[in-house]
């Protein structure tokens, strides 16, 4: 089970990454008046932070994914875990945070 999820974050990780750079923007431009436009660039880490951030979240979200499709794929008599909850909340917790501190 390991290796799954192992495999799951590093397929969603970079799956995430992939994502951000398509639609993470680096650059802002605004309109001065009709014809003229202000373009204003991101520093560089701001930039790959805000990369690696979407990254981390499509991390674990690949990592949910695979602990589910092992979930699904091996069902037996197994005892009530409560990892799932646990998850959500955590990760919950975190998008919360990540939107009042506007990270």
């Amino acid at each position: 089970m390991e290796s799954r999820l192992i495999k799951a974050g590093i397929y969603g990780l970079l799956f995430g990454l992939a994502i951000s750079i398509l639609f993470v923007d680096y650059k802002e431009v605004t309109q001065v008046s009709n014809s003229e436009y202000v373009t204003t660039y991101k520093p560089i880490i701001e930039y790959i932070v805000s990369i690696l951030r979407f990254g981390i979240i499509g991390m674990f979200f690949g990592i949910f994914i695979g602990w589910k499709g092992y979930e699904k794929k091996h069902k037996s008599q197994q005892e009530k875990s409560y990892y799932f909850p646990f998850f959500f909340a955590v990760f919950l917790v975190s998008m919360i945070l990540m939107v009042v501190f506007n990270w």
